[in-house]
């Protein structure tokens, strides 16, 4: 994964500027030291000049109102709020004319923020204030009341709290009256600036001292990035949350969320100030001290993109296959929250976390409405973090494996009509399915475990038919890549891949089922004499009425209570088997 750079060969703006914002996935404002605000054409290149602010108007920070799916007048959502050194804020419509000015600070206002619901803003000074504002500029409270510059705020995801720096510490102050405040020494120097993401709920912070640092909300420390030559300028978060990029002198990295590096260009802008993505996480925008602004668009990647309308399912070809509503905010849909089959899109409930919703896909030549899908609703008794749907077999064996909060793994089969969740295990980090068959991988700190037969049901079967290697130095959160013919590839904590020959026999095994070729797969058991090997048949056997493979697979682990019910059914049911 890397950025494909790029920017026009003349600067539009005199000097520097510190302010870019996504309108949308095309169009981009930015406004600098020269007063002027520009909209560029990321389709045709070109460049509008919106208007031109008055002379004693110096944006320092720029944020468009968020998207929200309230219902109200369209234009609201073009409008943008600037901040200006001179301690004033501006909320300035789409044409580019100021609609309001308030003064705000002593000194320079620094940032100026609306929450995430649309309902408010926040702004901070070089006074070392903090202060909510309503949507229209009337003043709510003054939250903080420091001594010391504030360069960066930010709002909690959910509107209920506001992230800000004080010199090396940073701060999480809770806007609820029996809220208490979390503080932490976060760098060596004084920070800069800061990012909070929805999907992932982590922080991402850069100082004077060259370091980016990720923090969880407790203010606990998940990775540190290598010294910079310079300050980090600029650092934010790809909306998903898989990624985050930062800016310094003639620098830009972009970063996975553990916080190793992707790949790092040295473009000759001088110090970038200000990093936003748009909101589909395919490309980024960066405010350059050269009066350039830089485009990038990440390539080498798999992309999940979700529009800011809902979601929507194509096919390789382009065709629009479905666009299942997902309720309020899709934006805030995350990776690990949405998993797409052959035939089926599972999608966890943004307002109740407990709640994953299934859609049925179209896979032949006709379109269907999103009214005409099929949804199943599933609830589990936790909240859930991440789903993933197996990816072979047909729709009505469709299965779904989920993690919830506790790091506890769930299967459950979707069109079951008593639906019951099966736990396969604790304490895991990450998961997936086999590309080919029903294999389930999953990670845990220190080994990677195979459920070769998730739909045993039985706690003795799961735990005959589980396979698992050991592995050491897999570092902080590392994610599971890839499945194929029992190959497993890692990305540890630290960016490395690892890749773990772990269950290409079960993943023979699986496909000879698949197939109906009973003969093969005993062929395969009788080669390999393998004890799991043997298991995994004989629960298979048993699930498809194929009763003498189950018998001798049963007999070979020693499962003679198995084996006699067998022979039980066999001797007075013969004419049904």
């Amino acid at each position: 994964m890397k950025l494909k750079i790029s920017s026009f060969k003349e600067p539009k703006h005199t000097g520097s500027f510190t302010c870019v914002c996504w309108i949308n996935t095309e169009d981009v404002f930015s406004c600098g030291d020269d007063h002027k605000l520009y909209k560029w054409n990321l389709i045709n290149n070109e460049c509008l000049l919106v208007t031109t602010f008055p002379e004693d108007v110096y944006p320092t920070d720029m944020h468009l109102f968020p998207k929200t799916n309230t219902v109200g007048n369209k234009q609201q959502h073009d409008v943008v709020l600037i901040a200006a050194a001179d301690g004033k804020f501006h909320i300035v419509n789409h044409n580019g004319r100021i609609e309001k000015s308030v003064s705000a600070h002593q000194g320079a206002c620094l940032v100026a923020q609306w929450s995430p619901d649309g309902a408010g803003l926040l702004t901070a000074g070089e006074d070392g204030f903090v202060k909510i504002w309503s949507r229209n500029g009337l003043l709510r409270s003054t939250v903080i009341q420091s001594d010391v510059p504030c360069y960066s705020s930010k709002w909690s995801p959910d509107s209920s709290a506001i992230l800000y720096t004080k010199g090396d510490h940073l701060v999480i102050k809770s806007l609820n009256s029996n809220g208490k405040s979390t503080k932490w020494k976060a760098h060596e120097g004084v920070i800069l600036c800061t990012a909070w993401n929805a999907n992932n709920n982590c922080i991402v912070s850069g100082g004077e001292d060259g370091y980016s640092k990720i923090w969880d909300t407790f203010g606990q420390q998940i990775s540190v990035s290598v010294k910079h030559d310079q300050p980090i300028t600029s650092i934010n978060w790809c909306p998903a949350g898989d990624m985050f990029a930062i800016g310094s002198y003639n620098l830009i990295r972009l970063c996975n969320d553990n916080g190793w590096s992707h790949c790092l260009d040295r473009p000759s802008t001088g110090s970038i100030y200000s990093i936003v993505f748009s909101s589909d996480g395919t490309q980024l925008a960066a405010a350059c001290a050269n009066g350039h602004i830089l485009f990038a668009h990440i390539i080498d990647r798999c992309l999940c993109v979700i529009e800011r309308a809902g979601i929507s399912v194509y096919s390789y070809m382009g065709r629009l296959l479905a666009s299942p509503r997902v309720g309020s905010r899709p934006e805030t849909i995350g990776r690990a929250a949405v998993s797409l089959g052959p035939d089926s899109l599972a999608v966890i409930d943004q307002t109740d976390r407990k709640v994953i919703y299934v859609f049925d896909l179209p896979t032949g030549l006709v379109v269907r409405s999103s009214t005409d899908s099929t949804t199943t609703k599933l609830t589990h008794k936790m909240t859930v973090s991440k789903v993933a749907l197996s990816q072979i077999g047909p729709v009505n064996e469709r299965q779904i494996a989920l993690l919830d909060y506790n790091k506890d793994l769930y299967v459950v089969t979707v069109k079951d009509s008593k639906q019951k969740f099966f736990k396969l295990g604790s304490q895991v980090l990450s998961i997936m399915w086999s590309t080919d068959t029903e294999l389930l991988v999953g990670l845990r700190a220190s080994s990677v475990v195979a459920w070769c037969c998730p739909r045993a049901g039985q706690p003795d079967w799961l735990a005959l038919t589980t396979v698992s290697k050991d592995i050491s130095d897999l570092g902080r959160n590392p994610s599971i890549m890839s499945v194929e013919e029992g190959v497993v590839s890692v990305y540890r904590g630290n960016g490395s891949l690892l890749r773990v020959s772990l269950a290409s026999f079960p993943e023979k095994l699986l496909k000879h089922v698949a197939a109906n070729m009973w003969d093969a797969a005993l062929q395969l058991c009788r080669t390999v004499e393998d004890e799991t090997l043997w298991a995994c048949l004989g629960v298979l056997a048993w699930q498809h009425n194929q009763l003498a493979a189950a018998e001798e697979a049963f007999a070979v682990i020693r499962q003679y209570h198995q084996v006699c019910y067998i022979q039980h059914l066999r001797n007075t049911i013969p004419e049904k088997l």
